[in-house]
């Protein structure tokens, strides 16, 4: 575990909406995960919308995550049951962080019944980066972020934080 600190820092994550559908004009959940950032005092370093099989995502999440001017990466979209982001992003996760899907779970069971086991949202870390997979509904991804993200990446969250496990630069 990470102690947490008394400084907070500002960190750069992408945010990546994986879609067939959505466009820059329409990607309400990625606007909503920007803001929740923004709003918690980090930088959004660059943002996509990107749909296609596991390979291909693996490869496009891979480019971000030896990208040295991003520290965490969140996605949304693709972690439903027949979806294919978890199998993309798996080869990539040394570290998997499965308290992150358990309490998604639990606040999901809370927010939408038993639909929330249709979700798998995870999280790990993967190249010394924080890696969050999201749902892609904007009710999903915002109790995420509200609940999980946001407060795992302040560094100052006591006792500890995930942020914490990132390289200070």
């Amino acid at each position: 575990m990470s102690k947490a600190s008394d400084t907070p820092r500002s960190l750069r994550v992408a945010v990546l909406t994986y879609s067939n559908r959505r466009t820059g004009a329409d990607d309400s959940t990625g606007d909503l995960i920007r803001a929740h950032l923004v709003a918690a005092g980090h930088g959004v370093a660059t943002s996509a919308i990107r749909y296609g099989d596991a390979p291909l995502m693996r490869e496009f999440l891979r480019g971000w995550l030896v990208d040295p001017a991003i520290d965490v990466v969140v996605s949304n979209g693709g972690t439903g049951v027949t979806d294919c982001m978890p199998e993309a992003a798996a080869p990539l996760i040394e570290h998997d962080i499965p308290g992150f899907a358990t309490l998604f779970q639990v606040l999901s069971l809370e927010d939408v019944g038993s639909s929330g086991m249709l979700s798998r949202a995870c999280a790990g870390l993967a190249g010394g980066k924080l890696l969050f997979l999201l749902p892609g509904s904007e009710n999903g991804s915002r109790l995420a972020m509200q609940r999980l993200v946001i407060p795992q990446l302040d560094t100052t969250t006591r006792p500890c934080s995930l942020a914490g496990l990132l390289a200070d630069e």
